[in-house]
């Protein structure tokens, strides 16, 4: 249930697969707020949404994957550096889970 490292770890009160699956749903929206920054900063949210909503696959894509990064580097965080397992566990769930309804709605 817990790592080896837990009662020597003092980020272990977080380790449970509910904030893995909670800190995965947030991130990518920050993500695509991030993306929107990067990409089309003269853009407003609601431009930017409708762009990612009516475009093609490439951009649909490019939009997606910027939205995952923060869920790859926070998934670094918590298993290497913190080594909370359960929440990297549930991080990990939900970006599958999104990076596979993210295929199949741009496909």
């Amino acid at each position: 249930m817990y790592s080896r490292f837990t009662k020597y770890n003092r980020y272990a009160k977080y380790n449970n697969i509910w904030n893995g699956i909670i800190a995965g749903l947030i991130l990518p929206i920050l993500g695509f707020f991030l993306s929107r920054e990067v990409k089309l900063p003269e853009a407003t949210l609601s431009e930017y949404w409708s762009i990612f909503m009516n475009s093609t696959f490439e951009v649909n894509k490019d939009i997606i994957v910027f939205s995952l990064l923060p869920n790859m580097a926070f998934f670094y965080l918590l298993f290497f550096q913190w080594r909370i397992d359960e929440a990297a566990k549930g991080l990990v769930i939900v970006t599958l889970v999104l990076g596979g309804l993210s295929f199949l709605l741009t496909t």
